[in-house]
């Protein structure tokens, strides 16, 4: 039964149409087909019967007086009141003088006229009642099918997919995409729901990753206007500092070259500011293009290569495995990029380990890169991430850190940052 009604439900607009009058037609040619019948019954009912005749036995008595007896018989059929009529005619062998025989007897049969002018006026309106009852029912029952089929189909095919439609047009006005189109039948109109839930699942994503990028360009803004505030004071400062020693003419010479040499350094660090933002937003313009890897060739060539910054630093790089080896799509050049920032930010601060575990579940290969340093600032933690460029006192900004994260995001994935009791934590995951 479920089976027959999922097919029912799945059937083309064209056929379910098609199938719903072809019933319509049915049952009404049946239902008027029972109503002319039971209409003509009533008709036939009505008017007397053809086969039926009055036969009228007219008898003159000897003495003059004149009796009449009338019976309804029909053609064909045998009354046993003809022998009784029959034997007033034929004087029997004994006489009885206390009986008077009729002298003559006379017989008349008149056949009923089937006539409607023969009909009591009720009758008469009786019988054209069921006449054009006979010629409208079937105009009537058309009508009504057509009526009912038009309300099936409308109810069954159109009502739903037309009223989420409706209210995703309406959601999507409202700059509301955070819903979803659930119409689940193999027809025209579901096929419809499903292309208008694709488009609204494609703006979404569209979106969510315009409204990332947005964010990121705000942190980023917001992290740079906060970092610049330290080498903007500085040189402030050492203006003032070198205007009013001027002025005064009590500076000497030794102090205003170590005053130059700080503003040159300020100056640099503004510098790198530009620099980073104006790699910041390459990095947003790069193009993702994931290929087939195997993990396992994919996990060699990353420690293969970073092995390499490891034991410049005199640093120990080291692997943890956790995944079946298997095919993924991933864009190597963009992994390689991340992994590299990364890294080189835990190589900076370790003591003397970087740790590198890979695994794999569900689509989504996650790296987690740890190390036995100071960790991350307070300041990082506390915002949950928001900011990463943080000045230290050697000038490095975490540029590498906002430069993974965003190409994180790009490959439909994230970062997330903690600190364990050895040291910083870095974890990644990109959806493959």
């Amino acid at each position: 039964m479920e089976t027959i009604k999922k097919k029912w439900n799945n059937l083309p607009l064209r056929h379910f149409f098609i199938l719903t009058v072809c019933v319509s037609i049915v049952i009404a040619a049946l239902l008027s087909a029972l109503i002319i019948g039971c209409c003509a019954s009533f008709r036939h009912w009505l008017l007397p019967d053809p086969n039926a005749v009055y036969l009228t036995v007219e008898k003159i008595m000897s003495d003059g007086s004149v009796t009449s007896e009338t019976s309804l018989l029909e053609f064909g059929e045998e009354n046993e009141q003809l022998p009784q009529l029959q034997e007033y005619v034929e004087i029997p062998e004994e006489y009885n003088e206390d009986v008077v025989y009729p002298d003559t007897v006379k017989y008349s049969v008149n056949k009923i006229e089937k006539s409607f002018d023969t009909l009591s006026p009720k009758r008469k309106l009786a019988y054209q009642i069921a006449g054009a009852t006979m010629v409208a029912a079937p105009a009537i029952l058309a009508f009504v099918g057509i009526i009912l089929c038009s309300m099936v189909f409308y109810r069954r095919k159109l009502k739903e997919p037309l009223r989420q439609m409706a209210d995703a047009t309406t959601q999507i006005a409202n700059q509301n995409l955070d819903f979803e189109i659930q119409y689940d039948c193999g027809d025209e109109m579901g096929d419809l729901c499903r292309s208008f839930e694709n488009m609204r699942a494609a703006l979404y994503e569209n979106n969510k990753a315009m409204w990332n990028m947005l964010e990121e360009r705000k942190l980023m803004q917001a992290s740079v206007a906060h970092d610049l505030r330290n080498p903007i004071a500085i040189i402030e400062g050492y203006t003032e500092y070198l205007d009013e020693g001027l002025k005064k003419g009590d500076i000497s010479k030794e102090k205003i070259a170590h005053i130059v040499e700080n503003l040159n350094v300020a100056a640099k660090r503004l510098e790198k500011y530009t620099e980073s933002v104006k790699f910041l937003n390459q990095s947003e313009e790069t193009p993702i293009d994931p290929k087939p890897v195997y993990v396992s060739e994919l996990t060699d060539g990353i420690m293969g290569d970073l092995s390499l910054l490891a034991e410049h630093d005199n640093i120990t790089l080291r692997e943890e495995k956790n995944f079946s080896d298997k095919k993924i799509q991933v864009d190597t050049a963009i992994l390689y990029r991340i992994l590299e920032n990364i890294v080189n930010n835990a190589l900076r601060y370790a003591k003397s380990e970087v740790c590198l575990a890979f695994s794999l579940s569900d689509r989504v290969l996650t790296v987690t890169v740890t190390d036995d340093g100071g960790g991350f600032p307070s300041e990082v933690l506390d915002n949950k991430g928001k900011r990463l460029l943080v000045a230290d006192r050697e000038g490095h900004m975490g540029i590498g850190l906002s430069i993974s994260r965003l190409l994180c995001r790009k490959h439909g994935g994230g970062m997330e940052l903690s600190n364990t009791p050895k040291g910083a934590c870095v974890k990644i995951f990109l959806a493959v």
